[in-house]
């Protein structure tokens, strides 16, 4: 069954991208797929919570909700191309989430969990929100590069799924995720340099221009945070005693167990696409 749903993802996802690309609902290029990153950030921000709330960590739900939310709401207001006022709301978000806390947490009653409180609120922040929150403004920036990034680590999962599925004989880190291989994470990372190299012409030019050395470097680099976004969540999860992030999407959890692969990979592709161009 997973091995059907990502294909269906994929092919979801490139709907959404010509639909933006060809700017066939009037708006501006990189504005749907911006939309659609932000909606997947703030159900993952809500599963975040839910989890962690369910595996008795003390959270601030409507805090960070409310942080997510206008984080990724400025990325529609803020125009993108000064790197200086692009990470304004990056520090306003922090600020809004990290400074009331602080200060409840001087009162008597939550001085217990005052601090717990404050670094799981800033745990889903930074490692949700700032990811989805970069990753809608590569697609604001330059739209072919959130195609990119999408099929370079998920055409690596799922390489690294079915190659695992085949060739996999010893377990890559089994006390976080049981199923992984090395095999597995070799084939993944063979996918990823290989699709990097095919892709990197036709998508990325002539805005981003990658060398083939350096093409497949930024390959090795996105399969690298791809796999280790997957298993920090797994990590998350067993920590919770939890399965999946929800129950959302058969045979695959939830939107955190779908995005999870992709946040640290739009913070790396965010700095490549600045620095390229």
């Amino acid at each position: 069954m997973r091995a059907v749903l990502a294909p269906t993802m994929l092919a979801v996802i490139g709907v959404v991208y010509w639909l933006d690309l060809q700017q066939t609902i009037g708006l501006r290029q990189g504005a749907l797929s911006a939309g659609v990153l932000g909606l997947l950030g703030c159900a993952g921000v809500w599963e975040f919570v839910q989890m962690l709330r369910g595996g008795g960590f003390k959270v601030s739900k409507r805090t960070l909700l409310t942080a997510t939310a206008l984080l990724l709401a400025s990325a529609f207001v803020f125009g993108w191309g000064c790197i200086d006022r692009e990470l304004y709301p990056l520090i306003a978000a922090t600020l809004f989430v990290q400074f009331p806390l602080a200060v409840r947490s001087l009162g008597r009653e939550d001085m217990r969990h005052g601090l717990e409180k404050q670094g799981a609120t800033l745990l889903g922040l930074i490692s949700i929100a700032w990811p989805m929150y970069l990753g809608m403004g590569v697609a604001l920036r330059h739209l072919p590069s959130v195609l990119f990034v999408v099929l370079v680590c998920k055409g690596g999962d799922i390489g690294g799924y079915c190659l695992g599925r085949l060739f996999g004989r010893h377990k890559l880190i089994p006390h976080i995720s049981p199923g992984k291989t090395v095999e597995g994470a070799l084939g993944s990372l063979l996918v990823s340099i290989v699709l990097a190299i095919v892709l990197c012409e036709p998508l990325l030019l002539p805005v981003v221009t990658l060398s083939l050395p350096v093409a497949a470097l930024v390959g090795a680099l996105l399969n690298f945070t791809t796999q280790t976004g997957d298993l920090i969540e797994s990590l998350l999860k067993r920590r919770c005693n939890a399965k999946d992030s929800s129950r959302l999407l058969p045979a695959h959890g939830g939107v955190l167990d779908l995005i999870d692969s992709l946040l640290p990979s739009f913070c790396v592709w965010f700095v490549v696409l600045v620095a390229a161009t």
